[in-house]
């Protein structure tokens, strides 16, 4: 069966306040026995159902202790609980251990005065009123009313607090805000501290790199004049040369040629002008042993931490300190338009005399036939010295002791130039002079 744990706690609390009386009664006027109660009477006590006085009193606010009771309170406590004590050993004795009886009681004993038949009185007549419907929202909203002031007394309270509570943290904010900025104003000086010193450690270096002899060319990137600074051109490539991943797409095309070379896998390979790497790069893939030379030292930090075999130096004396026939292959890409005719030829020899027969020599360059980059395109890059148009390094290659010497025109030029109307299309001739390759590779094998 179900219980009602509500009316169980209710029960409970009568029956505990029911013996406290009791007890507290008992040490004014020992109970002498008890009477056997009428029927009746317990029939009237068991019909009659008060409302909880619990539920319908309003929340008392907390009090002071109350003042010790005065004389006459005294004798009114005394004088109730001598009632108490002789009706309670009467025939309504057990009427009176109901446990709304008791709770009454108790209720009654906490008024001013004690237990007296006034206090329950007015108790059981509150009990009564506050059934009317309505009543009970009408005590609640009274009661509310009388402690108003205390309450608002208590946000005006919350309200000081909170205020200096927002005082307090607005002032740690602002000692924070003040350090920080402190700390900002410190880091900034010593920032432009920092900057001055470089700028003038670059300065001294370019002053110590103008007045040394001019090296030999290297490479693509290393070949520039010593004026310009070896920072200026890694960006400059990063700008007008392409991504790294457009460049290696370009380069790949080179594989077919260093694959089938007979000295593979005994000897390396060497490009000439590294750069950033992208070629070496697909070299290691092929697991092709190769190495670089660059004379910027920022390249060759940049492949170094890449795991690539290269080193800072000027590649004529690179070459130079090789013995014969060390090489299975020699590549420079976009390096030999940066030197001077003198330099080429002495770089030409240099590679007959190093690379092992049946070898390879590669040389990629930007190809003059297209009006574009011979004539804007090529002067682009400050360190480019003069085109060279692919007859004239043929015959180099040829007049240095070079056999089976190819050229391999490559990278198509920009078709949109061409225009999408047939009818005002370009001649052949015209399209292959504005749309041609790009570039082109000279070839030739050591005899």
């Amino acid at each position: 069966m179900d219980i009602d744990l509500k009316a169980l706690r209710s029960a409970i609390a009568a029956e505990i306040s029911r013996r406290e009386y009791e007890h507290d009664a008992g040490r004014a006027d020992p109970a002498e026995g008890a009477l056997s109660p009428g029927r009746g009477l317990q029939d009237v006590v068991g019909a009659f159902e008060p409302v909880d006085l619990e539920s319908c009193l309003p929340e008392a606010p907390p009090e002071p202790s109350p003042a010790p009771p005065t004389q006459d309170e005294a004798r009114a406590e005394a004088r109730a609980r001598g009632l108490y004590h002789r009706i309670r050993n009467s025939f309504l004795g057990k009427y009176l251990g109901h446990p709304r009886v008791t709770g009454l009681l108790m209720r009654a004993r906490q008024r001013p005065g004690g237990a007296t038949l006034k206090n329950v009185a007015v108790l059981v007549l509150k009990a009564v009123l506050l059934r009317i419907p309505g009543l009970r929202r009408v005590v609640h909203i009274l009661a509310a009313l009388r402690r108003l002031p205390e309450r608002l007394a208590g946000l005006e309270h919350l309200g000081a607090y909170l205020r200096s509570m927002g005082l307090q943290v607005q002032d740690q904010v602002n000692q924070g805000l003040y350090s920080h900025a402190l700390a900002v104003q410190q880091n900034e000086a010593h920032l432009l501290r920092r900057i001055r010193y470089l700028e003038q450690e670059l300065r001294r270096q370019r002053q110590i790199a103008a007045v040394s002899p001019e090296p030999s060319p290297g490479g693509e990137s290393a070949a520039a004049p010593a004026a310009i600074p070896p920072d200026f051109y890694v960006a400059f490539e990063a700008r007008f040369r392409g991504s790294r991943e457009q460049i290696r797409e370009r380069l790949a095309a080179n594989l077919r040629h260093v694959r089938t070379l007979p000295a593979l896998g005994r000897y390396p390979v060497l490009d000439i002008g590294c750069g950033r790497g992208e070629w070496l790069q697909l070299l290691a893939e092929e697991g092709i042993d190769a190495q670089g030379i660059d004379t910027n030292p920022d390249m060759v930090r940049t492949c170094n931490e890449m795991g690539l075999k290269v080193s800072q130096g000027d590649a004529l004396e690179h070459l130079s300190q090789l013995p014969d026939a060390s090489l299975a292959g020699l590549t420079a890409l976009h390096v030999v338009e940066h030197v001077p005719t003198d330099v080429l030829i002495r770089l030409v020899d240099e590679a007959l005399r190093v690379v092992r027969p049946g070898g390879l020599v590669l040389f990629e360059t930007p190809n003059p036939e297209n009006l574009i980059v011979g004539a804007c395109n090529f002067y682009l890059d400050p360190t480019h010295r003069n085109p060279l148009p692919p007859a004239f390094l043929a015959f180099l290659l040829e007049a240095r002791g070079f056999e089976r010497v190819e050229i391999e025109r490559r990278h198509p030029g920009d078709a949109s130039l061409l225009g999408a109307d047939p009818e005002i299309a370009l001649p052949k001739a015209v399209a292959d002079l504005l749309c041609g390759p790009l570039d082109y590779a000279a070839m030739g094998y050591v005899p």
